[in-house]
């Protein structure tokens, strides 16, 4: 009888540890960190705006109506890869086309009268970061960086009524009070689904601060514009 109670236990405890080992196989395969050769094509939509002073360093212009401007409703276009750097790191870098806006709006209490605008700043930019992803089949994503960028264009467009009713509108292009350059800090956190081996969808929240002025060393104000949004991308591993 004794033999026989020594013979279950030890049974019990072999089912046990094997058992044990199978499900630690299995967490291992359902959660680890990403090392794969990454292909993002990807869209940005964010709300930008930003800090806008005098320049004190030069005429102490004031903000007047500028003050009054709101955020602006913007999208981007990005072509990313990523590549393993070292351990459970991986380099993220790309192409983008870039964008920063402001806007205004302005009604007469008194008339028909009306103002408004929607001012866009358009960057070619390439966005380095550092990346980490943790999981199988739908795993957490994150990345930090910065994303340095050269000016492209500049686009105002104008809209007005005057106290008669009559409408009218006008786009302003300027390129000569704008830095050839900009740089701004960049940071996303959000998932990752792969559908199969290669193919998948990454959704990211997305800030971006610009850490350099947007305008020229003696111009009238210091303009660093900031932006809150999300990323959506398709994926190819390879």
């Amino acid at each position: 009888m004794l033999r026989i109670l020594f013979f279950c236990a030890f049974l019990i405890v072999c089912f046990t540890s094997n058992a044990q080992l199978i499900n630690e196989s299995k967490n291992q395969s359902r959660f680890s960190f990403n090392q794969k050769n990454t292909l993002y094509l990807g869209i940005d939509a964010y709300s930008s705006f930003r800090e806008l002073y005098s320049n004190t360093a030069f005429l102490s212009t004031p903000l007047g109506e500028r003050e009054y401007e709101a955020p602006r409703w913007m999208t981007s276009y990005s072509l990313r890869v990523e590549i393993p750097l070292f351990r459970i790191f991986k380099i993220n870098s790309g192409l983008s086309f870039q964008q920063n806006g402001e806007s205004y709006n302005w009604n007469s209490v008194n008339t028909d009268s009306s103002f408004a605008y929607q001012t866009s700043f358009k960057y070619i930019g390439m966005p380095i970061q550092l990346s980490i992803e943790y999981g199988n089949k739908i795993s957490i994503y994150g990345a930090l960086g910065v994303s340095p960028a050269i000016f492209n264009s500049y686009l105002q467009k104008s809209q007005w009524t005057n106290e008669l009713g009559s409408s009218d509108s006008e786009e302003t292009s300027i390129q000569d009070n704008c830095s050839s350059f900009i740089i701004s800090f960049r940071g996303n956190l959000g998932i990752h689904c792969h559908i199969n081996d290669h193919f998948g969808v990454q959704l990211s929240a997305l800030y971006r601060r610009q850490l350099n002025n947007t305008y020229k060393e003696y111009e009238d104000y210091i303009h660093k514009a900031y932006s809150i949004g999300f990323n959506l991308s398709t994926s190819y591993q390879f």
